[in-house]
């Protein structure tokens, strides 16, 4: 192959690993369209694999990866074995190196473990970054490392990536998580951080521990820095939580957008009605409109925005709320009393695994956690999966689990 059609296969490379970062951050998107891309760019990998070129110096992390995962999709056992120790060394340097390395390997060496390990033992500060990793992999690791003893002694960040990674992996019982969150049973508090507080209720609330509702109010209770009590009402959201409701209604004004979509995660009749109100007054109805398609499948019609008399702020167009109000009086008949509503319909495992294998960005993420949820077991791959592997783990959930 010539030096031009290489370059050609490189540029066009580092233009759909851009396009694949910037989907993974979107609200939501159709999963055909990052599985199209995930499939073009190992088209070009596979053609740069196998070409006898020089690549242009690599200092972006876009172009990290493509360097490494070139090599790593290399048919020639050394050169796969020379790229994988470059990435571990890319790694190590961390920066925008570490970060393109990072990405080669969540995608290309899932299977390799040993060089990792290494690394484990010989780097402390890189472990909360290894058990990363390990998360994207889906690779299973020793369970020494997540010995209690072992992580309860270590720093908050290394504790946070190794429980993380443990919620994910259904192998691994929820009695690693018991000791974080213990306290709020009885009303007294962590002797963690929220942010650990927080991982350890996912952790048990994704394996049907029975009353962890309880100690999951509890700690929105005590948690004062916001993002932490954001993950945490999240996790209620997910739940379905009645009794936090009032506090999801509470916060609404205060950001409308943040709290709009945690009520339509939530999803039941009182959510719901929340939001409806939301889309009469002017400070949230923008934020409910959007967070709308969650709850009906489908985007509000607008209406033009009246203008009162002295002020300039009638032009353009507002929520239709009257046909927000139409659309659940035809739904709320046939909701059941516990019933949440999904993209549409009342929310079940069939809707969950059926919508799940058609959902990235966000709304992919909050799909797979309630499917999780209602499974009662992790699922045991990450979020951020390539498309093909995730509809590959998805698939292989049994019909009787989706009953």
């Amino acid at each position: 192959m010539n030096a031009t059609h290489a370059q050609t296969h490189w540029d066009s490379a580092l233009v759909l690993f851009r396009q694949l970062q910037a989907l993974k951050a979107l609200g939501a998107v159709d999963a055909e369209v990052p599985a199209r891309n995930e499939y073009l760019l190992r088209m070009h990998l596979h053609v740069l694999a196998r070409c006898d070129w020089d690549e242009p110096q690599a200092d972006k992390p876009e172009q990290v990866f493509v360097k490494l995962a070139r090599r790593l999709s290399s048919p020639v056992t050394e050169v796969r074995r020379d790229g994988y120790a470059l990435a571990c060394a890319m790694l190590v340097e961390g920066g925008d190196a570490g970060e393109g390395a990072f990405a080669a390997l969540a995608m290309l060496a899932d299977d390799e473990s040993a060089g990792l390990m290494d690394l484990y033992r010989n780097q402390p500060a890189l472990r909360p970054r290894l058990f990363d990793l390990w998360r994207e992999q889906g690779w299973k690791v020793p369970q020494a490392l997540l010995n209690q003893a072992e992580l309860q002694g270590r720093d908050d960040a290394l504790q946070e990536a190794a429980l993380a990674y443990a919620a994910t992996r259904p192998e691994i019982g929820v009695e690693l998580f018991r000791p974080y969150y213990a306290p709020l049973h009885s009303g007294a508090a962590p002797r963690c951080s929220g942010r650990l507080t927080a991982l350890a209720l996912w952790g048990a609330l994704v394996r049907g521990e029975r009353g962890i509702e309880v100690a999951l109010r509890r700690a929105v209770e005590r948690e004062t820095d916001a993002q932490t009590r954001l993950e945490l009402l999240r996790l209620a959201a997910l739940a379905g939580d009645a009794e936090m409701l009032p506090v999801l209604h509470r916060l609404l004004d205060e950001r409308p957008e943040q709290w709009a979509r945690l009520l339509a995660l939530h999803g039941s009749a009182s959510a719901v009605e929340i939001l409806i109100e939301a889309l009469s007054r002017a400070a949230t109805m923008d934020a409910a409109a959007r967070a709308w398609p969650w709850i009906s499948g489908q985007a509000l019609p607008s209406k033009p925005r009246l203008r009162a008399v002295g002020r300039e702020d009638g032009q353009g167009a507002m929520p239709d709320v009257e046909a927000a109000r139409d659309w659940w009086a035809q739904q709320r008949s046939v909701l059941p009393p516990t019933g949440r509503m999904l993209q549409g319909a009342p929310l079940s495992l069939a809707r969950l695994h059926a919508l799940a294998l058609t959902q990235a960005g966000e709304a992919g993420r909050d799909l797979l956690d309630l499917l999780a949820l209602h499974l009662g077991r992790p699922l045991g791959f990450s979020p951020r999966a390539e498309q093909a592997r995730r509809r590959a783990y998805l698939e292989n959930i049994s019909m009787t689990d989706k009953a």
